[in-house]
């Protein structure tokens, strides 16, 4: 394969000659590349090779050689690029495409979708950022959780329906409201094939006493092998269906773990991690999962820049999106929202009559009027009135008064997001409005010092369209503990408590929803549409969107072209 040192040359006589067939000596070609003669030759003959140039040398010293260019310096980057997209070094094609993330956008276009490598069944997906937190034990965002999903097994988990179903555990029993028995498959191994033993999921388990959401564990033990008991401080007759949740995925023991754990993590599930960078996610099927291997060989997503939509499109070789609301797109509304979560305990919105202010001056409607409407089509966005599509929350209406002191406040949101700048941006113009100074956090992972933040602007990212999924939310994800009055987060726990302890109870989620709208503590802002074009999935069969955004690789297959050799 050409170098890019032999591109670098040849730009250099292209330059040099402006494009154009030229009669030289090969003396002129050793002073523009700054070589030997011999060097010149060998310089010359490679790019022959490559059919890049044709060098017709002139008999005798002092003749004048031809030179003629068969190819633009364009067509050149253009051919290495693709070349190095072949051997899925993304990296290199940016540098040799001048580090264009445009050009690189055009060129890749080819290389999206579904492939067959060697015998092997490939689908590649573009993304807009790099997926650098797989880890369940750290906050992760919606996408990550949907991978870490393909990587991780837990005791249980939920099937596309969102049912849930059997996973590390096979079956399961209440022993007592504050005793639950979970029996355990054997013969599970891990990606880098060590066994599950039961003393791995028993200290798996026990580690999970330190996430809210399963802060009652008492103690976790195994009376014999391929049995697991919890013992818990309180009932709880939702403890298999908060198993389900992404953060109680049964690990690796930590002495275990590389440096590198985040990036290249090692589960049970059906897809193993081979490469996470900056520019690519490979996941390949996991020959010794316990369950169905995937018919899916292999996973690549591929990070671009231009990528900024919530559509996923599986077997692209041209992605881009049809009109919304076409027969052939299956979409549905996310499952929660994005919404403004104000800091009630430390922030400006501690003072009720901030907290008025704020949530009638920054309402979805005032933000979506502030929207550039190409931006609202391209995202699928539209307002929200309450955490989950169809609710209706609002902030009891009074007299609004502007606060006079003081005049600025800060707003935090994650760096790389689609639609997060322009919520920022539509802040900035409200609050400015009434002569009031915004500063903003850009954050890749967390905040230093989260206590001086006003307000958040945050995605739910919930993984099921079930309403029992913001407890997980609540306790785990959202960072209300932290940012909400005391009394208010334990009234809103509370209400969860009291439905893990009953059997029989629906879960409280519009009276949850209902209440930290009407407290102050969040502002709905906007839902979208989440969805898989069917026009674009081609020969990718069952590719259903979830609740994260993208559908389950583990399920999917590639139904093969062939001719059939019957007559019409």
């Amino acid at each position: 394969m050409s170098s890019p040192r032999l591109r670098v040359q040849f730009e250099t006589l292209f330059e040099h000659f402006n494009g154009q067939d030229a009669n030289a000596q090969l003396e002129d070609v050793v002073d523009i590349l700054f070589c030997t003669r011999r060097n010149a030759r060998i310089v010359l003959n490679k790019m022959e090779e490559e059919g890049w140039i044709e060098w017709h040398p002139a008999a005798g010293r002092g003749k004048l050689s031809k030179l003629i260019f068969k190819r633009s310096r364009a067509d050149v980057s253009e051919n290495l690029a693709r070349r190095y997209l072949d051997e899925g070094k993304i990296a290199q094609a940016f540098s040799v495409l001048d580090h264009d993330a445009s050009k690189l956008t055009q060129v890749i276009q080819s290389y999206l979708g579904v492939q067959h490598q060697e015998g092997l069944q490939v689908v590649r997906l573009p993304y807009y950022r790099p997926l650098s937190v797989l880890n369940p034990l750290k906050p992760m965002r919606r996408s990550e959780q949907h991978i870490a999903r393909q990587i991780y097994s837990g005791l249980t988990r939920f099937d596309e329906s969102e049912q849930l179903k059997p996973d590390l555990a096979h079956a399961w029993q209440p022993i007592t409201p504050q005793h639950w028995r979970f029996y355990l498959r054997p013969g599970v191994r891990f990606h880098n094939g060590n066994l599950l033993t039961t003393e791995m999921v028993v200290e798996s388990l026990w580690n999970l006493r330190f996430v809210n959401l399963f802060s009652h564990i008492d103690k976790v033990e195994s009376p014999a092998d391929c049995i697991v008991d919890i013992w818990l401080q309180k009932p709880d007759t939702r403890l298999p269906l908060l198993l389900a949740e992404c953060c109680a995925k049964v690990l690796i023991p930590e002495s275990e773990r590389g440096e590198n754990f985040d990036l290249l993590p090692i589960g049970t599930g059906p897809y193993k991690v081979v490469l996470n960078d900056e520019k690519r996610l490979v996941l390949q099927a996991f020959d010794n999962y316990f369950g169905f291997r995937p018919l899916l060989d292999r996973v690549e997503v591929w990070v671009i820049d231009e990528t900024h939509s919530s559509m996923v499109f599986p077997s692209l070789s041209n992605p881009v999106k049809n009109k919304r609301g076409s027969s052939t797109e299956d979409v549905d509304l996310d499952p929660g929202c994005t919404y403004l979560l104000l800091n009630r305990r430390d922030g400006i919105a501690a003072d009720e009559t901030w907290a008025e202010y704020l949530c009638h001056k920054l309402s979805a409607m005032n933000l979506f009027k502030l929207m550039p409407e190409q931006n609202i089509v391209e995202l699928g966005v539209l307002p929200a009135h309450g955490l989950k599509p169809g609710w209706y929350h609002q902030v009891p209406v009074s007299h609004s008064v502007t606060p006079t002191e003081p005049k600025r406040l800060t707003v935090a949101y994650h760096a790389q997001h689609p639609t997060f700048p322009m919520i920022a941006k539509a802040i900035e113009q409200l609050l400015k409005e009434d002569g009031i100074g915004v500063d903003f956090i850009k954050y890749e992972l967390t905040v230093e010092n989260a206590r001086e933040v006003d307000i958040w602007i945050k995605p739910m990212g919930i993984a099921s369209h079930r309403d029992d999924a913001l407890a997980g939310w609540l306790l785990n994800d959202s960072d209300i503990e932290h940012l909400s009055r005391p009394d208010d987060f334990r009234r809103w726990s509370g209400l969860i408590d009291q439905w893990r302890a009953e059997s029989q109870s629906n879960f409280p989620g519009k009276e949850i929803g209902k209440s930290l709208v009407e407290s102050r503590q969040v502002i709905p802002m906007f839902h979208c549409w989440l969805g898989v074009s069917k026009d674009q999935c081609g020969s990718l069969q069952n590719a259903k969107c979830n609740a994260l955004g993208w559908f389950d690789f583990s399920q999917v297959w590639v139904k093969p072209e062939f001719e059939s050799g019957f007559a019409e």
